[in-house]
């Protein structure tokens, strides 16, 4: 049993990660040394400048051996209850700390050729499928925070559809964290095949910590024609620290909705990014996040059209109460050639407190000049109207206030088309509005 206890992050605390192929091994090894070498974003940079790092501290535990299941109902009562809405499903990946606790795969998709498992084990039964793909899109030396996942990572999750492939169900993965001090790395890895089709539901969960940290890479290769549904659920626990990097590249006419929700963690930044490499690629990227007590969350979006006749639609909406904080920067980039881009982004935050406070920095780089782009921002608190309105009709103030803030958020919920997944959402906005008003 592999049990890594040593705190920080060096060359002997790498040496006790479990073994891996070789790729992976000369990828850890490069990356630490990018991770030494490379300092803490500042915000004297642009990119970093709303979120401070600078008192992190990274003596942490890398490896903390978690449980094993040889089924969802034989996991320990908090695993399951972080899945109590789980409906039906085509898989499920649970990680549990630093180690994945099950794997299951519906016989139907297995016979298909979908490989849904354990990054690590992919990576030793798959090498050709994963070897080209790992931090080919999120390279390590992007920051401190991807080298550090490059070079500590374990576990993951890998999923692989091949052509012509569709998974009719949702596909699930859970990464909860229960160890104090810890630092885990989750790492999602999607490989879509051309004409394939298929939804990938993955969620963060942990209580309340003195402190850890989340270090996530997420990034998907849409081949032409297939078509991707992702939702990132993020509902870290009191004392987490969520960094995490989401990137997309799609093909000839394919399509990525992505749904982003975050409520957890103390502090989170979050990247999500879509690259529109091949003319008729569209994404939506949809984004639900509720800040309270001193939460502070960093949202950086980019809708990068490098083909022509590409489509991209953004809508992020952020609810804040207390004297928490967030901020939110788009970008809009239509690289030369790219003619007949349709790119739409718009940020929406209400603030539900005189001590909260929300920034939106949409920006727009265009260098086509036959397109159609738009960006719309908005910062206020709830109106005066709709409360009495609601109040005038008997409705406390508390459970007024959670009226206008659910309709709030339903415009995003409306543009969900797969009810499994709306339904998913909507229940954790529900558990967070819930969990403000005890």
């Amino acid at each position: 049993m592999v049990e890594v206890m040593t705190r920080g992050f060096d060359a002997q605390a790498q040496g006790n990660l479990p073994a891996a192929p070789a790729f992976v091994g000369a990828l850890r090894r490069r990356a630490l040394e990018e991770y030494l070498a490379l300092p803490i974003p500042s915000q004297d940079t642009e990119e970093w400048r709303y979120t401070d790092l600078s008192g992190l501290d990274l003596s942490l535990i890398p490896f903390v051996e978690g449980a094993t299941a040889a089924s969802l109902e034989a996991a320990p009562a908090a695993v399951r209850d972080a899945l109590a809405d789980l409906g039906p499903r085509a898989g499920l990946r649970v990680q549990h700390d630093s180690t994945t606790m099950l794997v299951t795969l519906d016989a139907a998709a297995a016979a298909q050729g979908v490989v849904f498992d354990d990054l690590d084990r992919a990576a030793a039964a798959h090498p050709d499928l994963v070897e080209p793909y790992l931090h080919a899109l999120v390279p390590t030396d992007r920051s401190k925070f991807t080298a550090l996942h490059g070079a500590f990572r374990s576990g993951g999750t890998f999923l692989h559809v091949p052509d012509g492939v569709r998974v009719e169900l949702p596909l699930h993965a859970l990464t909860y964290l229960d160890a104090d001090g810890a630092a885990i790395f989750p790492h999602t890895l999607v490989v879509a095949g051309r004409e394939s089709e298929v939804t990938l539901v993955d969620r963060y969960v942990s209580p309340d910590l003195g402190r850890a940290l989340s270090d996530a890479v997420f990034w998907m290769q849409i081949r032409a024609g297939a078509h991707v549904r992702y939702v990132s659920l993020q509902e870290w626990g009191e004392g987490v620290t969520h960094l995490g990097v989401q990137r997309a590249r799609l093909s000839r006419d394919s399509e990525l909705r992505a749904v982003a929700v975050g409520f957890g963690g103390s502090l989170a930044r979050a990247e999500a990014e879509s690259a529109l490499e091949e003319p008729g690629a569209a994404s939506e990227m949809l984004g639900v996040f509720f800040a309270d007590d001193r939460q502070h969350f960093d949202h950086r979006t980019e809708q990068d059209h490098v083909a022509s006749n590409c489509r991209s639609d953004l809508l992020y909406k952020g609810a804040l109460r207390d004297a928490s904080r967030g901020v939110f920067s788009g970008w809009v980039h239509v690289r030369p050639g790219a003619q007949k881009t349709d790119a739409m982004q718009t940020s929406r935050n209400v603030i539900l407190s005189e001590s909260a406070f929300a920034r939106a920095i949409p920006n727009l780089e265009i260098e086509a000049n036959d397109v159609k782009c738009g960006h719309a921002a908005s910062v206020g608190p709830v109106e005066d109207e709709q409360l009495f309105y609601l109040m005038s009709r008997g409705i406390p103030r508390d459970e007024a206030e959670r009226l206008i803030v659910f309709g709030f958020f339903n415009e995003v919920l409306e543009r969900i088309s797969l009810e499994e997944v709306r339904a998913i959402v909507a229940a954790a906005i529900e558990r967070e509005l819930a969990r403000g008003a005890a």
